[in-house]
């Protein structure tokens, strides 16, 4: 007998063996409708706290499926071009070149520039390549706000962003003008939230020289948003959710069932008044009953005024 035949008899007697425990167990439940389409299914901002955000939040952040500025690639014209060297008709390449932004690019204004990871042909051989990243080129500058009336020392940002400022006839202007995509820096939107939050306040906007602040309203006026927007704009989504909760905390208070019960248990004795005894508490014994356990047992151990007068 050979081998394959010996290995097929053994798995054979195996499955028959299975074949009965399998047959007696339980399939599990099939779900009702399974979603395959991602955009379908319920996202984080549908469900749970983070879907009471106000649309103020969503309007300085990125919207879905957005894809980041184009600098890194020329759009073909048409579907078809002519390769260089052969003039063959061949089928153009309209995907956008993906772009990487790592955490450092948050804590600068690189422009909308990321690193590009791709490959480089090698000269020693035909169809040889390696890896290779492409990344944008980082100076220090110091940079002046006319608004918070301030400098930003040592901030990072790229010979784009430096155009992009000269396009936009200042530091302000751009980071006013440039939409959270086109940024893509969580710096950039920090300094965006504390513009708009002194050009709404407008009492802390150049106290002193009231000549300034009429200049800086009149120049920067059509950017004047309402405080209540001003204060959404550059959270992250950890902090629009702490925000969203201290605002149900106010609108909505919820107090521990502790406290409830508690409050119930002391009307209760109040109306009953057993033995003419009073329930409060808050007062001094009721506080002296809530120490900790070793400090009635063995007293306050903190110096009186008699000692420190003593000492």
């Amino acid at each position: 007998m050979s081998t394959y035949s010996v290995a097929r008899s053994v798995t054979h007697n195996f499955s028959k063996r299975l074949n009965p425990i399998a047959q007696g167990l339980k399939r599990a439940p099939k779900p009702d409708r399974i979603i395959f389409d991602r955009t379908l299914r319920p996202g984080f901002y549908k469900t749970g706290v983070a879907s009471r955000l106000p649309a103020a939040y969503f309007k300085y952040q990125i919207k879905p499926g957005e894809l980041p500025p184009n600098y890194h690639w020329l759009k073909p014209a048409g579907e078809w071009t002519l390769r260089e060297h052969t003039g063959e008709r061949v089928r153009a390449d309209t995907l956008p070149i993906p772009v990487h932004y790592p955490p450092e690019s948050q804590m600068g204004l690189w422009g909308g520039e990321g690193i590009i990871r791709g490959y480089k042909k090698s000269n020693r051989g035909r169809n040889v390549r390696f890896k290779k990243f492409w990344k944008p080129y980082l100076l220090k500058y110091t940079l002046y706000s006319e608004i918070l009336g301030r400098e930003f020392k040592d901030v990072t940002v790229t010979p784009k962003t430096l155009d992009l400022i000269d396009e936009a006839y200042g530091f302000d202007f751009y980071i006013l003008k440039t939409s959270p995509n086109e940024m893509r820096s969580l710096l950039g939107m920090k300094l965006k939230r504390h513009m708009l939050l002194a050009l709404a306040r407008q009492g802390s906007l150049y106290p002193d020289d009231p000549q300034k602040k009429a200049k800086i309203l009149k120049k920067y006026g059509k950017f004047i948003v309402p405080e209540e927007e001003a204060e959404w704009c550059g959270l992250t989504k950890s902090e629009a959710i702490e925000k969203q909760k201290r605002i149900d905390a106010v609108l909505n208070p919820i107090r521990p069932l502790q406290d409830v019960y508690t409050e119930e248990l002391v009307n209760k004795l109040r109306a009953a008044n057993l033995g003419g005894t009073e329930y409060d508490l808050d007062t001094e014994a009721a506080k002296k009953r809530s120490r900790p356990l070793f400090e009635r047992i063995f007293g306050d151990s903190s110096p009186t005024e008699d000692d420190k007068t003593k000492r």
